[in-house]
């Protein structure tokens, strides 16, 4: 078994999209949000829902916020309801949409406030507020409007402090990864990432973000490996018999993730920035620590042949060699050392200073290959030969 072990450290350019939603209060409290994102796993709807409640709880007095969230309802996201909902990519989808939320939910707050009432808590002040609004429901018309549009534009601000919303997102990983140089089979035993990501919108969701691109990043690194026919481009590897994807034995044994603290984002929307996609380039750490392995493991199985037909000489040759049979042994080895860190492991591993150079996904057919022959028999003869020696 050979360890190895690797710190990168990596960046992310985000900039969110264009997007518009809506806002519905009903006269009953209830709220209706129309986004114009794809919740696809990410949160989105989760950290819309909660921008549009803390949006919405302006109208309450400051020691009755939040709004309850159980008053909130999402509504499927539609062109028919929010036309122009933009592209839900680049990890930047949930912030944008939580911006044009907050934008909606400012204009009916507006629209409301002149009916504002105070009530013995927020839910009651809600109410209150909007029994004012809807004096006769069914039969009357409120006295103010209860829906919005909202859009954002890509930007903050507004006049000469409008900026567009652009910024990176930063962060390192440590990786810690064994190698059996008998069988290429790879595990890794240890990662640790530092993430800025300014204010979380929500750590809790932000947290299984980075986590998740981590693992997804792994399966990149380490088992996807996509085979096409070569003269026709047909996809060979198209079931999960030979397309591997990350599974529990790639994942780290020790998994620890912390974020950035006190790192508010001047140039974000709520000063947070965007998690997903940028953690999942923290898995090149596994890659490289792997490559370290090889590279140490590359240059012992050399060590181990040569020292291997250096014995072999010395056996034919008998126990009380000349100085001049000594000399020449040794010229052997050092010979087939050489050849087999060149043409065993490769040029990386000879050449590159402790580095076997690896294409991802380092599969354990590709390590193995850069590993070289590793024989017990060589192992135990060079060991013998060590002891008589």
């Amino acid at each position: 078994m050979f360890e190895g072990l690797c710190r990168s450290r990596f960046w992310f350019d985000c900039s969110p999209a264009a997007v518009s939603a809506a806002i519905s209060v009903y006269a009953d409290g209830s709220v209706l949000v129309t986004h114009g994102g794809i919740e696809m796993g990410q949160g989105l709807s989760t950290k819309v829902k909660q921008a549009a409640a803390a949006a919405l709880s302006q109208l309450l007095p400051e020691e009755q916020r939040p709004l309850p969230l159980s008053l909130l309802r999402l509504a499927p996201s539609s062109s028919e309801v929010v036309p122009g909902g933009g592209p839900s990519w680049g990890s930047t989808a949930s912030e944008g949409n939580c911006q044009a939320v907050m934008n909606a939910a400012a204009k009916v707050v507006a629209q409301m406030a002149p009916y504002a009432k105070v009530g013995v808590d927020g839910l009651a002040t809600w109410r209150a507020t909007l029994a004012a609004i809807c004096p006769d429901v069914g039969f009357a018309p409120s006295t103010a409007m209860l829906s919005a549009y909202g859009w954002f534009d890509g930007s903050t601000g507004s006049g000469a402090a409008k900026q567009a919303v652009q910024y990176s997102a930063f962060g390192a990983a440590l990786s810690e990864v064994e190698l059996d140089v008998l069988t290429g089979e790879r595990r890794v035993l240890a990662s640790s990432i530092s993430y800025d990501c300014g204010y979380p919108l929500n750590p809790g969701i932000d947290l299984g973000q980075v986590e998740g691109a981590f693992v997804m990043g792994l399966g990149v690194m380490l088992s996807e490996d996509v085979q096409v026919q070569p003269t026709t481009g047909k996809l060979l590897s198209g079931t999960t018999w030979k397309y591997k994807i990350p599974h529990y034995d790639l994942i780290p044994q020790n998994f620890t993730v912390s974020f950035l603290k006190d790192a508010p984002n001047p140039r974000g929307i709520l000063s947070s920035k965007a998690s997903g996609e940028p953690a999942l380039m923290a898995s090149t750490s596994a890659l490289m620590a792997l490559q370290a392995a090889a590279g140490a493991a590359a240059r012992e199985v050399a060590g181990l042949a040569g020292a291997a037909a250096a014995a072999g000489v010395q056996a034919q040759a008998g126990v009380q060699l000349q100085q001049q049979q000594q000399q020449q042994q040794q010229q052997q080895s050092k010979g087939a050392n050489s050849t087999r860190a060149d043409g065993g492991a490769g040029a990386g591993a000879g050449a590159g200073g402790g580095w076997c150079v690896l294409s991802a996904p380092a599969t354990p057919v590709k390590l193995k290959a850069a590993v070289g022959r590793f024989s017990i028999a060589d192992a135990l003869e060079a060991a013998l030969a060590a002891c008589v020696g």
